[in-house]
C-alpha cells in the first residue's frame, strides 16, 4: 500500500515536471514565432488596406478634378473682367491671385494621389 502511494506521488511530480516544462517552452516557442506571424498579419492586413483605399482614392482624385475644373473657370471669368472692367481694383487682384495658389494646390494634390494609386 505504501507503494501504491508513492507511485500516484511519484505520478504527479512527473505531470507537474511536463507542465513546468513545457510552460518554459511556450515563451521561447511566442518569441520565435511572434515575429513570422505579426509580419504575415502586418502584409495581409497591408495589402488588405491597399485594395480598400484604391476606389477612396479614385473618388478623391474626381473631386479635385472637378474642383479643379471649376477655379479655372473662375479664373478665366475674373482673368476676362480684369481685361473689360474699369472697376477692377486690388481687391479684384488679390481674389485671383487666390484662385491660381488655390488651383495650384489642387492640382497638386491631384498629382499626389494618382502617384499613389
Amino acid at each position: 500500500m505504501a507503494k501504491a502511494a508513492i507511485k500516484e506521488n511519484w505520478g504527479i511530480r512527473i505531470g507537474v515536471n511536463q507542465v513546468i516544462t513545457y510552460a518554459t517552452l511556450v515563451p521561447i516557442f511566442w518569441f520565435i514565432g511572434q515575429p513570422i506571424l505579426v509580419q504575415a498579419l502586418a502584409d495581409d492586413i497591408k495589402q488588405t488596406v491597399q485594395t480598400e483605399i484604391v476606389p477612396l482614392n479614385n473618388a478623391f482624385v474626381a473631386l479635385l478634378q472637378r474642383d479643379i475644373n471649376s477655379i479655372r473657370v473662375e479664373i478665366a471669368a475674373e482673368e476676362y473682367r480684369q481685361r473689360m472692367d474699369e472697376d477692377w481694383d486690388i481687391e479684384d487682384a488679390k481674389d485671383l491671385a487666390n484662385l491660381k495658389v488655390e488651383l495650384n494646390a489642387l492640382e497638386q494634390a491631384k498629382d499626389a494621389l494618382e502617384a499613389e494609386s
